[in-house]
């Protein structure tokens, strides 16, 4: 049981990383050299990319409440 909490603590930190990553940044700051250059940096605020968007960071936020949730139960289990 300890395993796979250990291994589902690890998925859930590619999704977190992942879906950080794949978000939009506001900016310009790091997400410049990985796509935002080449998105033009103006773009269409409305459409598929900002709904896109919201879905990522649902994503983001129910992954780590998820790990932060498995992270307080795995000291209890043997």
């Amino acid at each position: 049981m300890k395993t796979a909490l250990f291994i589902l603590v690890f998925v859930l930190g590619l999704v977190i990383v992942t879906s950080i990553l794949m978000m939009n940044p506001k900016d310009g700051w790091i997400g410049m050299g990985i796509g935002g250059a080449a998105a033009g940096g103006g773009g269409n605020e409305y459409g598929s990319k900002k709904t896109m968007e919201g879905k990522i960071k649902k994503v983001a936020l129910i992954a780590s409440i998820l790990l932060m949730l498995v992270c307080l139960f795995l000291p209890f289990v043997k």
